[in-house]
């Protein structure tokens, strides 16, 4: 209870008013003592001093002494009942000679110090408590004079319990109305610190349920001071605070979808290698089937370092390098080192591009260099030599300039369709080779690219066929289309045996595409063989593809000119049996 500002606020005014009260108590206490008691003593004074003024005829009195006495006796009891105490009569020889008390003590000497200080013409009092009582009295001697001459001495001996009982029922009253004001300023003070405390209380219900994240809080402002002006502060802070974690949240969302589809993998390591953060590319980079599965390794398990690099060199210095990763994978790793308020929070982030590809692609082009280069040194060669041969007297022999001229041609025309074919190959990489389309009936298409291999197919002894149903409407490049249809005709007529058999074959299976077949009886291709069917100057059979005048980029031309209508190609071949090419022509609005 005692952790409640409201409590500690009751707690610090109540002992503020205690304090104060117990120094007003403290000073009204001695001031009603010092007033009753002064204003008993001056009552019982101003009685002595009358009976002092009385007693100077009664002392000179040469009267009997029995007479006397009788006469100021009764003086002091009459002045004893009005001041309320015993009253002693002393002449100037300090013996009793009236008393208000105990007539016992008469004609005795008087020893008080009282007495004797009024003898010497001085007035005397003392408060004393007497032993035989406890109770306090007040002792009061005044001279008797007549001009400078002491007659004697009045001595009173007054009792304060009447003055004392009065102070003490002053103090009850006094502390139990200070107690009943205490307590009805401490309610006071608990419903005035409500006031103060409620405000607190609810900023502090409210900042607790912002932390739990749920800002839909406002205080409601009651005052212009300073817990009004705390709890505006508050509206305005959970605003501003609500406004900064939705940006942070929309930042941190965008980073993350960045992240998540970025093609470049992201890690982020701790100080020991271990992976603490990671995206779907690098997972994928690193063989992990999922982020989580990633996060449980280290980048040392992960990755496969190099010379040039390992994790100490990613947590310590910018660096670059390229990675061996898994299933044969090249990544090239870069990473940014940071580091925290000392070393043991430094840590670093890496980001992955996997680089195969582009490895692959430098090595396709280099490969393909090398191939153009000798696909076109064979021939200059040939020409080269046989171009020597007629300078050095082959040309005076008919027989041997035509055969040499012969090829010589013939070289020139297989440079010719080499060149052609890169060119080709060229408009359809930068798709500079714009297709004209226009529906055309597919059993025209094919059936012309088949009159042409009339006279090839007789004198290789190879039958052709199509089996075209004449509704069948295509929207494609014809001269494209019809360039396809001459290089897969052409292989298959090249690759099939005396006797063998070549067939073209079309239907719509559904939808909107139309399946294309060429079908031969060749010889087939190994499986091996059939991922890089399609690969530039790929070549099953190289010796026999370059004696027949095949540069390897029929496929390949063919592949791009069906892509670029939107279609698919494939191979399907057995070795020994024969080879089918399928591909899909987008259908004609209207074909069957």
């Amino acid at each position: 209870m005692l952790k409640s500002i409201q409590w500690k606020l009751v707690l610090m005014y109540l002992l503020v008013i205690l304090v104060a009260m117990q120094v007003i108590g403290f000073y009204f206490i001695q001031r009603v003592n010092a007033h009753f008691i002064n204003s008993f003593q001056e009552k019982v004074s101003g009685q002595l001093l009358v009976l002092a003024d009385v007693l100077p005829p009664y002392l000179n009195d040469t009267r009997q002494k029995s007479n006397l006495q009788t006469d100021i006796g009764f003086l002091a009891d009459s002045f004893a009942s009005a001041a309320g105490a015993e009253i002693n009569i002393i002449n100037n020889q300090q013996i009793l000679i009236a008393t208000s008390g105990n007539e016992n003590y008469l004609e005795q000497k008087s020893l008080q110090p009282e007495v004797t200080r009024a003898l010497l013409g001085n007035q005397a009092e003392t408060i004393k408590v007497d032993p035989k009582d406890e109770q306090r009295y007040l002792y009061l001697a005044i001279p008797v004079k007549e001009g400078n001459a002491v007659l004697g001495a009045v001595y009173c001996v007054a009792p304060l319990s009447s003055v004392y009982q009065t102070i003490h029922d002053i103090t009850v009253i006094f502390y139990t109305g200070t107690v009943i004001a205490v307590l009805l300023t401490a309610g006071l003070i608990i419903l005035l610190s409500r006031t103060i405390t409620n405000p607190i209380v609810e900023i502090t219900k409210k900042a607790g349920a912002m932390a739990r994240g749920d800002f839909d809080q406002t205080v409601t402002v009651r005052s212009d001071d300073e817990i009004g002006q705390l709890a505006e502060m508050f509206n305005t802070l959970r605003v501003r605070l609500r406004e900064a974690l939705t940006e942070n949240k929309q930042e941190k969302d965008k980073l993350e979808a960045i992240l998540q589809h970025m093609s470049d993998g992201v890690l982020a390591i701790d100080r020991e290698g271990g992976i603490i953060l990671a995206n779907p590319a690098a997972a994928k980079m690193l063989n992990s089937e999922t982020v989580e599965e990633l996060l449980d390794r280290s980048l040392d398990s992960a990755i496969i370092f190099g010379e040039e690099g390992n994790t100490e060199v990613l947590l310590t210095a910018v660096s670059e390098f390229t990675l061996e990763g898994p299933s044969g994978r090249i990544v090239q790793a870069y990473s940014v080192p940071f580091r925290g308020e000392s070393i043991e929070d430094r840590a670093a982030v890496v980001v992955l591009r996997d680089v195969t590809e582009e490895e692959n692609e430098d090595r396709a082009r280099r490969d393909f260099v090398a191939n153009v280069s000798h696909e076109i040194r064979t021939p200059l060669t040939t020409i080269k030599s046989y171009i020597e041969a007629l300078e050095d007297g082959a040309i005076e022999s008919p027989d041997h300039a035509r055969r040499f001229l012969s090829v010589i041609h013939g070289e020139t025309e297989r440079m010719t369709r080499l060149v052609s074919d890169l060119l080709q190959l060229s408009r359809l990489d930068s798709n500079r080779d714009n297709l004209r389309t226009a529906p055309h009936a597919l059993r025209d298409l094919v059936q012309k690219a088949c009159f042409r291999f009339t006279m090839h197919l007789q004198r290789e002894e190879v039958s052709l066929s199509f089996e075209v149903p004449a509704n069948l409407m295509v929207n494609v490049d014809a001269d494209k289309l019809d360039q396809v249809f001459d290089n897969l005709i052409s292989n298959a007529v090249k690759y099939t045996q005396s006797g063998g058999r070549v067939r073209i074959r079309a239907h719509r299976p559904s939808g909107k595409n139309i399946l294309v077949q060429v079908i031969d009886t060749g010889m087939g291709i190994p499986k091996h063989d059939l991922p890089q069917i399609f690969d530039r100057f790929y070549r099953v059979d190289k010796a026999r593809s370059r004696a027949q005048g095949g540069t390897g980029l029929g496929l390949s031309i063919a592949k791009g000119i069906i892509e670029m209508h939107g279609g698919q190609i494939q191979i399907d071949s057995e070795e020994g049996v024969g080879t089918t090419v399928s591909f899909t022509l987008p259908a004609a609005t209207g074909g069957a």
